[in-house]
């Protein structure tokens, strides 16, 4: 086997779980360092200095014991520059085991690709968000952290996991909000631990070769850019200027960086967070404000109307790549802080403010655009995340404006079903709102929403009570109506709806619209709920219902048996909802589409994706202590192990 592990990826902590699989042996491991092999003959003197053993001799012992002990012997580390005869003779050392070295297993890893290692290769990724929450439930339990802390977390390991080891360690012996304010959890100490030596002489090259400079300084622009960007978008600011594919490569081949397709005409470069730590600390605070001035305009981009986010963004959003947080929060901060330092300076020595107020004026508005972009994109998750970092600033730079912060936070922790969380958020924007009649009816939607969810009967106190303050063409209007259908008798209500949702698409609120039809549809055949929803799928504007239709659609579908219905098409579109729901922690309506996609698969015998969502779904299910779906979807994924195993052996006699 083979493991391309970037650097703090967990490589040992995965390779130590093979003891799992193992009922009466012992696991025995052997760690053979090839950070400085480049040759066939280094590779057998490394053997022999790692284990004072040739590697004959060493299989011979360990055939003495192979009802006793299982042996796994480690490559670690192995370079790009190692040679074709090192390589060709490693790749071969499983098929050259004799009959008797059967308790002998080689494993392979690396932080880069090495395409002779593909026919049995595994990629550990970055963590995600809820990856690092079940860790960190299982080390303190799930009453210790809120939501919001476990997201900060997460975002200060990066999805990491020795960063995240780092992290708990500090947890054992201080307070989650004591840590969270320590602004140097990963010092000097930790990278000398964590990265190696090799990987350490590589950068110093960098730093003092002259011919290097222009690799350094993508380097240094992608500490800053820490979730990756592309060369053509590196490439738009003068400081990018000169920087072309030999860079990139140059970064990859030094283990300094990846890349990551996301789609034909898209390539993230990305560093790795530990190194992207070391490097801003050797940064000048000028460096790394002069390269967050400059890349802040790259990436929130000013039209007639306001602002839009890159395009990158988008792709990596609908791609899933990364999910709590994309450069725009980072480089919004630097870049305030920035302006904040000059406008002290300017203070301290009587100089003129004007230009800096102006400027500061305008990252108030990229970062009030910033947040309601997320919000009205359907990215929650990164909405939270995003208004975590920027809170303090904000409450500095931007106090009277705080509440519509806390309105877009009492949104997004509703959509995923964080009521307590919601309410506090609503609450807080309603105590700090001025006469703003805009945000004040806001506000009014967002409670009714959110006692629908809570408690209906307040919901509809609350709608009788206010419905009136309203234009009788305003979403506050018609959603008060909605809600009090709901105290008359089946009939009467579904008329009311009925007609409501035609009052609210012809004013043009698609959203409120498809909410309504959504209810209307649970009273109808499975052929009119098709029609229905294909319309919410063409005339939809908000992601989660584009969602809830598709997922409702096919639900339709595969009820009335119509599977020969579901092109490959359909399955990318519902595999790519699932990752939404997924990252965004929908959980009702992930547990919808886990049985639509569980059904189809199982229909089309589609292993692959089988075993993905029984992965998510594991996740998600132990999150949220559902042992019933655990056990269900445990037990179904063994009985379709067991069919694939039976057709195989009905292939192969046929």
């Amino acid at each position: 086997m083979s493991i391309r592990a970037p650097l703090g990826y967990g490589v040992y902590d995965f390779i130590s779980s093979f003891k799992n699989a193992l009922e009466k042996q012992k696991p025995r491991f052997l760690r053979i360092d090839c950070s400085e092999v480049l040759t066939k003959a280094q590779v057998e003197n490394q053997i022999k200095a790692d284990t004072n053993q040739p590697l004959s001799q060493l299989i011979y012992l360990f055939s003495t014991k192979v009802e006793e002990e299982v042996y796994f012997i480690i490559f670690d580390n192995i370079k790009s520059k190692i040679n074709a005869d090192a390589l060709m003779y490693l790749t071969n050392l499983p098929d050259s085991l004799p009959e008797f070295g059967k308790n002998t297993f080689f494993i392979f890893s690396s932080s880069v690709t090495i395409k002779q290692f593909r026919s049995f290769h595994v990629e550990l990724d970055a963590l995600t968000l809820h990856e690092s929450q079940l860790i960190l439930n299982d080390r303190f339990g799930s009453m210790q952290f809120t939501q919001s802390q476990i997201a900060q977390i997460h975002e200060r390991s990066e999805g990491v996991v020795d960063k995240l080891e780092q992290i708990m360690d500090f947890l054992e012996n201080s307070s989650v909000e004591e840590v969270l304010a320590h602004d140097e959890l990963f010092d000097d100490d930790f990278h000398l631990a964590h990265i190696p030596k090799t990987t350490l002489n590589q950068i110093d090259l960098l730093f003092t070769d002259r011919s290097k400079e222009l690799t350094l300084k993508m380097l240094n622009i992608l500490s800053i850019l820490k979730n990756g960007e592309t060369l053509t978008n590196l490439s738009q600011d003068k400081l990018g200027a000169g920087l072309n594919p030999k860079h990139v490569q140059e970064l990859v081949r030094f283990e300094l960086a990846t890349t990551v397709k996301i789609d034909l005409s898209t390539t993230i470069i990305k560093i790795n967070p530990i190194i992207k730590d070391y490097i801003l600390s050797k940064m000048t605070k000028e460096d790394i404000f002069s390269i967050s001035n400059a890349y802040l305009n790259v990436t929130v981009i000013p039209t007639r109307t306001g602002v839009k986010l890159s395009s990158l963004n988008r792709k990596v959003y609908q791609t899933g790549y990364s999910t709590e947080e994309d450069n725009t929060g980072t480089l919004l901060l630097y870049s305030i802080e920035s302006c904040l330092q000059n406008i002290r300076y300017n203070e301290r020595v009587g100089d003129c403010n004007e230009m800096n107020e102006r400027r500061l004026n305008k990252l108030r508005f990229y970062s009030s655009s910033y947040i309601y972009i997320l919000r009205n994109s359907g990215r929650y998750a990164e909405t939270i995340s995003a208004v975590d970092l920027l809170l303090d600033t904000i409450k500095e730079i931007d106090k009277d404006n705080l509440y519509k912060y806390y309105e877009h936070m009492a949104s997004a922790y509703r959509m995923r079903a964080n009521y307590s969380e919601a309410e506090k958020y609503l609450n807080l924007c309603e105590d700090l709102c001025p006469e703003d009649k805009g945000t004040l009816e806001s506000v009014y939607v967002e409670r009714l929403h959110l006692l629908e969810q809570t408690d209906i009967n307040a919901a509809i106190t609350l709608a009788r009570a206010r419905k009136n303050n309203y234009h009788k063409k305003s979403v506050a209007f018609i959603l008060s109506d909605v809600v009090l259908a709901g105290t008359k008798n089946i009939d009467e209500k579904l008329k009311t709806l009925v007609r409501l949702e035609k009052r609210a698409r012809k004013l043009g609120y698609s959203t409120l619209a498809n909410n309504i039809l959504f209810e209307i549809n649970h009273g109808r055949t499975n052929v009119e709920k098709i029609k229905q929803l294909d319309k919410v799928i063409e005339s939809g504007r908000s992601s989660y219902n584009y969602c809830r239709a598709t997922i409702y659609k096919y639900e339709a579908i595969v009820d009335s048996g119509m599977y020969d219905r579901i092109k490959d098409q359909d399955i990318n579109s519902l595999s790519n909802i699932y990752n939404y729901l997924f990252r965004q922690k929908f959980d009702i309506l992930f547990v919808k589409c886990h049985k639509l996609l569980w059904d189809i698969a199982a229909y089309r015998q589609r292993q692959d994706i089988i075993c993905t969502i029984y992965y998510k779904g594991t996740i998600v299910w132990r999150l949220n202590s559902d042992l019933e779906n655990e056990e269900k979807y445990l037990a179904l994924f063994k009985g379709f192990e067991e069919l694939i195993v039976l057709n195989s052996l009905v292939h192969k006699t046929e």
